[in-house]
């Protein structure tokens, strides 16, 4: 038979553990299983029970099993016990039709009669207080509260400070199920990035062993015919320039690897948008050529952001560079910015011959170009998103063939 009464001396004991139980944090246990070690034995405590117990719904047996238990009648005793669901029986249906089981005599209830010879009996256990435990609407398991040496009535207020323990352990169990969900998706997304990393330095080492390799193979092949020709003045120096040349086209992927590098290693300070486009405009129009129209709608106000003056600059340059090499004499390279929600934009649109699906998606690839093999091209755009990246920013372009192109860097709002 249930019964609950209230009794006021209790009240401000269950305050003080419900306070200590809100002040436990997962982090700060630094594991579930510490965290509800405490909090049983705070529980245990308040309800002046021996035994508690945090048992989980287990599809495998089906049933419920015992995943954390605290005795201190019997300290050796560990968790692990498990009760079916066919033996369960009413008891079963009471955790999904009730908000607690409060029985004061297990033998007497006929909620808890049919677990006494099987569970109760051979663990002393004459009366308990079991509260479900749910998420998201569904039980997941219950809160075992059990008492040995009598029947023991069960007062409202130990029953409602039953149910709070019980919803800060469910609370806790989800909590500690998101957790262990991020830690996973972080893990993935660190695995996804160091792939990502991977495979453009895969790209970056292909192009390099490609470009300088080529430029090696001929200033060999250049020093062998020189060889061959030391005399014929004219020869030589065709030979010689010819070899020049070479040199020249290594020393450009040098640097322009070496600009790519700086891209990623800027080091952003907090800088006004529209001041700093202003600042290169001149560097700009010269850039796109006498022949471009380069209007400019500047519309960022004094949103501030932070990045790498010198690599923004170097940045816009590219894309520029990037738009007259897309366009005829006579074409269009507009530059605008704007504020767009929490983040600032600067666009860089020509009215050039565009790109299709397959070059747009490999735009920004260290050592691709759609100029040919020309070993000083193929690090413009891989070096704007390098800067944009560093800056915490994100770039993107916009384009098909025939229709030009947008390229929008888009970077954080700073105060």
């Amino acid at each position: 038979m249930t019964v609950l009464r209230r009794d006021p001396s209790t009240w401000t004991d269950f305050e003080r553990a419900r306070l200590e139980l809100a002040r436990l944090k997962l982090a700060d246990a630094g594991s579930l299983e510490v965290l509800f070690a405490r909090a049983v034995q705070i529980c245990g405590q308040a309800l002046h029970v021996e035994r508690v117990g945090i048992w989980s719904m287990d599809p495998s047996i089906p049933g419920i099993r015992c995943v954390h238990l605290s005795d201190r009648g019997d300290p050796s005793r560990e968790a692990g016990d498990q009760l079916r669901m066919p033996d369960l029986g009413a008891y079963a249906r009471a955790l999904v039709e009730r908000r607690y089981i409060a029985s004061t005599d297990v033998a007497a209830d006929p909620l808890t009669a049919g677990l006494v010879e099987g569970y109760f009996g051979p663990r002393s256990i004459v009366a308990t207080l079991d509260v479900p435990l749910y998420r998201d609407g569904e039980v997941i398991g219950v809160l075992c509260h059990e008492h040995r040496a009598g029947p023991r009535v069960w007062t409202e207020d130990e029953g409602t400070f039953a149910i709070s323990v019980a919803d800060m352990v469910a609370h806790a169990l989800t909590t500690a199920d998101l957790v262990a969900a991020l830690e996973a998706l972080s893990e993935q997304e660190r695995a996804r990035q160091d792939a990502l990393r991977a495979e453009a330095l895969a790209r970056v080492a292909r192009g390099i062993a490609h470009d300088l390799g080529n430029s090696i193979q001929s200033i060999l092949l250049q020093s062998e015919i020189l060889l061959r020709a030391a005399d014929e003045p004219d020869a030589v120096r065709e030979i010689a320039s010819n070899i020049r040349e070479l040199g020249a086209q290594a020393g450009r992927i040098t640097r322009g690897m070496r600009e790519f590098a700086r891209g990623v290693d800027a080091e952003p300070v907090l800088v006004t948008l529209d001041a700093e486009v202003r600042t290169a405009l001149e560097a700009l129009r010269a850039l796109a050529g006498a022949d471009r129209a380069v209007p400019i709608k500047l519309g960022a106000g004094d949103a501030k952001v932070r990045v790498d003056p010198t690599a923004f600059e170097r940045a816009l340059a590219n894309l520029v560079v990037n738009a007259r090499e897309a366009t005829r004499p006579g074409g269009v390279i507009a530059i605008s910015t704007r504020v767009a929600g929490e983040a600032v934009e600067v666009e860089v649109r020509d009215d050039g011959h565009g790109m299709d699906e397959a070059t747009r998606a490999r735009a920004f690839d260290p050592f691709f170009t759609t100029h040919g093999d020309m070993p000083q091209r193929g690090f413009g755009l891989s070096i704007v998103a390098a800067v944009v990246h560093a800056a915490g920013g994100t770039v993107r372009v916009e384009s098909a063939p025939g229709e030009g192109a947008r390229f929008v860097m888009q970077l954080p709002r700073a105060e």
